[in-house]
């Protein structure tokens, strides 16, 4: 186990806050032993992006499943042994709270984190398991963080903030530090955004050593503020995020990060629903990779604004977590295999007769289909006297194979309504996001 350094003073950093290049390279030395060195991968061929120029830095294969244990690892360094006795708190709704309670553990530091009731079991589970005391608050993020906030003044706890804290900033400028010396030809680097802390942690460590690296900060259109707060010159804070990426489900950015990333001149674009479910989707099936909502945040924007790739130099997404819910996951599988023409949504009347079902489903087999759902109706009050229903869900190879199924199924002489599988709609779940 490692143990929290004694006495050891936070460095200091210029007057306005910001870390720098010392800062992050202090940064590294203190996450020898607790965070993972991650792969930068090149990617493979995708449909509509020009090969060989992209790659992934695979913070999906960091010890608690995303990039946060860097900087709550950092932030944790520079405890007084007075603090790490009394020990450390954080809000989260995920990934912050098992970085924070897994660099607490590796330092002997007893850990409290507040999570939204909402929070995902599984987060809240793997965090419990990681030996922090887990306090459940609010039904979001806000009222979480209230709570935490409350928890601090009371038990005289230290907080371990999500992003807008030096300590933290350079702890996640390690990410950049990494790429460097893995790609140093880089040209552009994509990172998901929430509160900031990541990209501003990337753009201290990049541009103090090629300051001609173009930054892009990614969010969810239905959590996005940094593109506005750009424009405007000051931070805005939108309504409640109403996205799936809880990982970037923010109101706002943060005040130091939002310095950091405005002098660094990032670049700021918008993501749909649809365009994370799609890039998830994309991800696991041809990259075999497993990523989250935030995660899959700057591939969907590479698919979305394939210009993004025209810098000839390399481009490097960081694929900051991959700790994705299951049951969100079977959504996103099934919306990815509707959008591709894979899943075929078939409503076909027939009469009710003994051998009529036998009879379509000979049909359907003619064609290669697999049939995955049938649903036989012979009881609705809307269904003429005589008349059955049948509903299928058929697997197929393409959107081609799909057509030829209803042709030949026309020609059989069904009357066949085809439909979009009702889990085609972009993924949801609550609100109870945290910050990035």
């Amino acid at each position: 186990m490692v143990q929290a350094t004694p006495g050891r003073p936070l460095p200091s950093p210029p007057a306005n806050g910001v870390p720098g290049l010392a800062e992050v390279r202090g940064a590294r030395q203190n996450l020898l032993g607790i965070a993972l060195e991650t792969p930068l991968w090149e990617a493979p061929p995708f449909p509509g992006l020009p090969s060989g120029k992209l790659w992934f830095k695979l913070e999906t294969l960091q010890r608690t499943g995303s990039f946060k244990i860097r900087g709550a690892s950092n932030r944790m360094a520079h405890l007084t042994p007075e603090e790490a006795r009394r020990g450390v708190i954080a809000a989260s709704a995920g990934n912050h709270a098992q970085g924070v309670a897994y660099a607490a553990r590796a330092r002997g530091i007893p850990a409290t984190i507040v999570m939204p009731k909402g929070a995902s079991p599984s987060k809240v589970l793997a965090t419990e398991a990681l030996g922090a005391r887990v306090v459940l608050a609010g039904a979001d993020y806000q009222e979480a963080w209230e709570e935490c906030e409350a928890l601090r003044e009371r038990e005289g706890l230290t907080l371990v903030h999500p992003f807008d804290d030096p300590a933290v900033i350079a702890g996640q400028g390690t990410v950049g530090l990494e790429i460097l010396e893995a790609l140093p030809s880089v040209g552009t680097v994509v990172a998901g955004v929430g509160g900031g802390g990541l990209l501003a942690g990337l753009a201290v460590a990049l541009h103090a050593v090629r300051p001609e690296v173009r930054l892009v900060g990614v969010q969810a259109a239905a959590a996005g503020s940094l593109k506005a707060s750009l424009l405007a010159g000051r931070v805005l804070e939108g309504p409640a995020p109403s996205t799936f990426a809880d990982g970037i489900a923010t109101r706002r950015v943060g005040d130091l990060t939002f310095q950091i990333l405005r002098e660094h001149a990032v670049q700021a674009v918008e993501v749909t629903e649809s365009e994370l479910a799609r890039a998830i989707f994309l991800l696991l099936e041809r990259a075999h990779l497993l990523t989250e909502g935030a995660g899959a945040a700057p591939f969907a924007a590479l698919l979305a604004h394939p210009e993004l790739l025209e810098d000839p130099a390399p481009t490097v997404a960081v694929l900051s977590g991959g700790n994705l819910d299951a049951f969100l996951l079977d959504r996103i599988l099934w919306s990815g295999l509707a959008a591709d023409g894979r899943i075929l949504h078939l409503t076909i009347p027939l009469k009710d007769r003994p051998g009529a079902l036998a009879e379509l489903l000979a049909a359907v087999a003619r064609t290669g289909a697999n049939v995955y759902t049938i649903r036989h109706d012979r009881e609705s009050p809307t269904l003429p006297p005589g008349q059955a229903s049948v509903e299928l869900e058929l697997e197929v190879r393409d959107l081609e194979q799909g057509e030829g199924v209803g042709r030949a199924l026309q020609q059989a002489g069904y009357a066949v309504v085809r439909k979009l599988p009702a889990a085609s709609s972009p993924p949801r779940r609550s609100a109870a996001g945290e910050r990035t």
